[in-house]
């Protein structure tokens, strides 16, 4: 498994329409692909969240790139959405 963490904000008044674009359009698009594996949203404050992305392999994760820059590009530009990639790696221990 290949993790990416992410940094994600926008402006707090448009947090709860990017939450329902993304449950409706991008939850969707990311189960209906074989890249990825999960996605957990941590809520830091309004407008503040930490992403984890989780692919198969580090193949799957640049392969799911055209699909993620698509994704971003629309939050970006609906909701003024900013992501940052702050991490990204093997995953080496997860505990479920």
């Amino acid at each position: 498994m290949y993790s990416k963490v992410y940094w994600i904000t926008t402006d707090a008044a448009q947090s709860a329409g990017l939450r329902s674009h993304y449950d409706s359009v991008a939850a969707p698009a990311i189960r209906d692909n074989d890249h990825h594996l999960s996605h957990q949203m941590v809520d830091i404050q309004p407008g503040k969240w930490i992403l984890v992305s989780n692919y198969r392999s580090a193949d799957a994760a640049e392969a799911a790139g055209p699909l993620v820059r698509d994704l971003v590009a629309a939050m970006s530009e609906g909701f003024s959405m900013t992501l940052e990639v702050i991490g990204e790696g093997e995953t080496i221990w997860e505990v479920s």
